[in-house]
């Protein structure tokens, strides 16, 4: 099992093939992932530096808020994730229906029928263009007004920017506030994307890896993601009982690498053919800070301290000077 391990950390750029600095070398990371978890932004920074020689923390931002070569939204299995910014539009028409489809009880429950969601799509674009970024309370404002909701408060609110996010007519704009992709981009997103892309995109960065990992970490469902699978693959691995496909047969990377929180790599699969421990994964749906070595995770880390609990030895040395570098210390 060590091969298949370090063999997916390779595929997943913890190797640390991208060497260009700047908002490039952070597109370039994002687009060979196809993706990275962003649910909190120093989440998804750590992603691109594990990834990458050269950025820094302010070449992240400056790819997503100046260069916009990068977009933060709601795109795989329905979470906020950061991509490229010509991958937008492929993702969310392929995956924006079905997750819809899979919120529709969620929204029952927050009394949000789906006449109150276009209207609110309608209204929050709308705002949008006319204002510019919006904060939650601002678009919560908006939505008493309009009459969509009784209270600025709650999880409906937030549901409905969501919502509108799935539609590819909002997506986050500077820090923590949404923007009209149509202002943002200086254009409607193509809401048109073709499986066998996104399945070859998943084993190039995922792979040696099953239909069901591709379904798990996509949204899509499970007889879509095993056509385009097996279309696109090129070999194979018996590993137990299953069959795991790729598009290319990797050495595998060896290295000690620091993962933030939520890392993509932890998060890529159906079966990762790896226990978590607590330390890394305590439950409730939280993801820590992660060290891993050649596939495997060895121990979490604390960013404000860099204090590693480590359950197998390992050299931090070179990855605690890089993580200075990154942010500028």
């Amino acid at each position: 099992m060590d091969w298949l391990l370090a063999a997916r950390m390779e595929a997943n750029c913890l190797a640390r093939p991208v060497d260009e600095a700047g908002p490039g070398g952070v597109a370039d990371v994002v687009r060979r992932t196809g993706g990275l978890q962003a649910q909190t932004w120093r989440g998804a920074t750590y992603a691109v530096r594990a990834r990458s020689s050269a950025t820094t923390l302010a070449d992240v931002a400056h790819a997503q808020e100046t260069d916009r070569s990068v977009l933060r939204g709601w795109f795989m299995r329905g979470t906020i994730q950061l991509v490229a910014t010509e991958d937008a539009g492929p993702l969310l028409g392929l995956l924006g229906p079905k997750l819809i489809k899979d919120t529709e009880r969620r929204y029952g429950e927050l009394g949000l029928p789906e006449h109150v969601r276009a209207q609110a799509a309608d209204v929050l674009e709308e705002w949008l263009l006319a204002h510019g970024p919006g904060t939650r309370a601002e678009l919560a404002d908006v939505l008493v007004r309009a009459g969509l909701i009784a209270e600025p408060k709650g999880q409906a609110v937030y549901a409905l920017i969501r919502h509108t996010g799935l539609l590819g007519r909002l997506c986050y704009g500077p820090g923590e506030t949404w923007v009209a992709v149509r202002d943002w981009l200086g254009k409607p997103l193509v809401l048109e994307g073709d499986p066998e892309v996104l399945a070859r995109r998943y084993l190039t960065a995922y792979g040696p890896a099953t239909a069901r990992d591709l379904a798990t970490w996509s949204g899509l469902p499970v007889p879509l993601a095993r056509r385009a699978v097996e279309a696109v693959a090129t070999t194979s691995f018996d590993v137990g009982t299953s069959e795991l496909r790729a598009v290319d047969d990797l050495p595998g990377c060896q290295d000690v690498r620091l993962l933030g929180e939520f890392d993509a790599y932890l998060l890529g699969y159906q079966d990762r053919h790896v226990e978590l421990p607590k330390s890394v994964f305590p439950g409730g749906g939280m993801l820590r800070p992660s060290i891993v070595k050649a596939g495997r995770p060895i121990g979490s880390w604390e960013h404000a301290t860099l204090r590693a609990d480590l359950f197998e030895p390992a050299d931090l040395r070179h990855e605690l000077a890089d993580i200075a570098r990154f942010l500028g210390n």
